[in-house]
């Protein structure tokens, strides 16, 4: 899978990266790839969404937990969950 080579663990880094990567999975525009839109509404199945988390962890340098996608299911909210976990150091940037 192809990623940006710039990844900064910041909310709009991490959703960025992340509409990159369900954009490209999807073969779809990035434009198409809503940051509100629910994961489920973009047909992720969950080898697709553990793969995804796969790849954020390797970004992040630090442990995701897949249930994740479920505890916040869209972009926008994971974004959100784990800038604040980068930015408190409990997820390594």
């Amino acid at each position: 899978m192809t990623t940006q080579q710039n990844f900064i663990p910041t909310n709009d880094g991490i959703a960025n990266w992340c509409r990159h990567y369900v954009a490209n999975l999807l073969d779809t525009p990035i434009e198409k790839i809503d940051a509100t839109t629910e994961f489920d509404r973009f047909g992720l199945d969950s080898a697709m969404a553990v793969a995804m988390i796969l790849e954020l962890e390797e970004h992040l340098g630090g442990e995701v937990s897949p249930s994740l996608l479920f505890e916040y299911t869209t972009i926008a909210t994971l974004a959100d969950h784990l800038a604040a976990k980068a930015s408190a150091g409990e997820v390594a940037a």
